[in-house]
């Protein structure tokens, strides 16, 4: 959902500075509201907040680290104020609404599964096919909006000093991930298998950039940035941008066939 269009009187980059403040605003506000929680350690903002409102990316986008038990959802939307628009996920610990016409996500994490994740880094012990690095992404990028006492701040220095062993271990394993997906889109080039295609092709995608994130010691974004910071990262395989656009782009004259070629020569380049 899109709160906001801005196309005239803006400056260069598109948004106006009233309807930056309103965004300003609302972060404020749903910080004031959310530290005042007693098992509330910290509340980050998430790059989508920084996206302009008319970009259909755009959401303010708060990760909520928590300590025990989380409040129950009535409560949670009693204390934000009954904003319209108000669901939450019956699976994930996420909130989502509107807040003066601008979508709003909430995010709640338990810190002792950030305690546990982090342990799993420094013990070598991660698991690439149950959780991407998105997470720690969030945590190293975030802005940080509130944080009681040193637990968030330990947290990010904790990640400057990453095992090599790690990005290892995880090329390794997204390697082996990636072969196996790229088996697949073989074998559903072979039986014509349109559905299993586009599965294998996602998987495919997906652990293709996760190696190429791990081969330059980076945490990876979200996928709604991937596209756009993928390109941006130091060191890439030889011809890796070229080939990367030409499998994932629509394109009538590039059958499954071909993109199958295609994903061979990325496969190889790393």
């Amino acid at each position: 959902m899109i709160g906001c269009r801005v196309r005239n009187g803006t400056g260069r980059s598109g948004q106006d500075d009233g309807v930056k403040q309103r965004v300003k605003g609302i972060l404020k506000q749903l910080t004031d509201i959310i530290s005042g929680w007693d098992r509330t350690s910290a509340v980050v903002a998430g790059e989508a907040s920084k996206i302009e409102t008319f970009d259909p990316y755009f959401t303010i986008d708060l990760d909520v680290y928590h300590r025990g038990d989380l409040l129950p959802s009535n409560d949670r939307r009693d204390r934000l104020g009954n904003p319209a628009g108000f669901e939450t996920s019956p699976v994930y610990p996420v909130d989502r609404f509107l807040q003066d016409d601008l979508p709003v996500s909430i995010s709640y994490k338990d810190v002792s599964r950030i305690n546990l994740l982090l342990a799993r880094v420094e013990e070598q012990s991660w698991v690439f096919r149950r959780e991407s690095t998105e997470l720690l992404y969030r945590i190293q990028k975030g802005d940080v909006l509130y944080a009681k006492g040193k637990w968030f701040e330990e947290v990010r220095e904790r990640l400057k000093t990453v095992p090599e062993g790690f990005w290892k271990e995880l090329m390794e394993a997204t390697r082996f991930s990636l072969d196996y997906y790229l088996s697949g889109i073989g074998a559903a080039v072979y039986r014509g298998d349109n559905l299993f295609y586009q599965l294998s092709a996602s998987g495919f995608c997906r652990s293709l950039c996760s190696y190429v994130y791990a081969m330059n010691r980076q945490f990876e974004p979200t996928g709604r940035l991937l596209h756009e910071q993928i390109k941006r990262l130091e060191t890439l395989p030889e011809e890796f941008l070229g080939r990367f656009e030409s499998f994932i782009r629509p394109d009538a004259k590039l059958p499954p066939e071909r993109k199958y070629e295609i994903a061979k020569l990325l496969a190889k380049s790393i």
